[in-house]
């Protein structure tokens, strides 16, 4: 571990991410835990892994840990895919431009409590669904210590500021506090739920360093741009 004067502060969460396909019962449910912690962050993702991202090295690394090694992403080649990793966020045109109109969340008159927050519901703008296109549905609550400066900062450093990033980040700060769900439908179905949120100044920085034994691996060549999406 670190000596006191080195730990750093920053946030630690853990969230449920469940993933299912719409018409299947079947489902797979993992928590991640994140450490956030200024230019640097980490997310365990249980058996599906590591991403440690270095954003003062402009460097990402996915751990696989059945194999003891990793990948190298560099901030530039998610900078360079940012309208994929957002694909299922803004709206698609038929020529495959991505675009985040003003008017592509709102504000619903539903609400419900999730974990201990009382939340309200934002989703999609229906003028900009299709039945068969993918649409996002949040449940903000104002009752979490989380600033949405902090998810933005790391989406803007992972993305580099790209176009698509600001518009993204501008349409979701409209609203009053955290997402604690976000609900991302499409072929398949991904809900991401806030479970635990703590602001912790004993961060070890040890853990966004590579791990001893773990052996560098090239990038494969159908690496998946979405590898980046929030």
């Amino acid at each position: 571990m670190a000596t006191a004067g080195e730990l750093l502060s920053g946030y630690y969460t853990e969230e449920e991410v469940r993933t299912f396909y719409p018409l299947d019962v079947s489902d797979q449910t993992i928590i991640r835990k994140s450490w956030y912690a200024g230019d640097r962050m980490l997310k365990d993702e249980q058996w599906q892994g590591k991403t440690i991202a270095r954003f003062d090295k402009g460097m990402i690394y996915q751990l696989d840990q059945s194999s003891n090694s990793y990948v190298e992403i560099s901030t530039q080649f998610l900078r360079n895919n940012a309208s994929s990793g957002l694909s299922g966020f803004g709206v698609t045109d038929a020529k495959g431009r991505i675009s985040f109109p003003e008017d592509l969340f709102i504000r619903t008159e539903s609400t419900k409590q999730i974990a201990k927050w009382n939340c309200y519901q934002v989703m999609t703008n229906p003028k900009y669904r299709t039945p068969e296109g993918p649409y996002v549905v949040f449940w903000y609550s104002e009752e979490v210590d989380f600033p949405v400066e902090v998810y933005g900062d790391q989406l803007k450093q992972m993305f580099g500021n790209s176009a698509e990033v600001e518009q993204f980040f501008d349409r979701i700060k409209k609203f009053e506090g955290y997402p604690v769900r976000t609900e991302a439908h499409d072929i398949i179905n991904t809900y991401t739920t806030l479970m635990k949120i703590e602001r912790r100044e004993d961060i070890d920085p040890a853990l966004f360093e590579i791990p001893d034994g773990y052996l560098g691996v090239p990038l494969p060549e159908d690496f998946p741009a979405e590898a980046g999406q929030p």
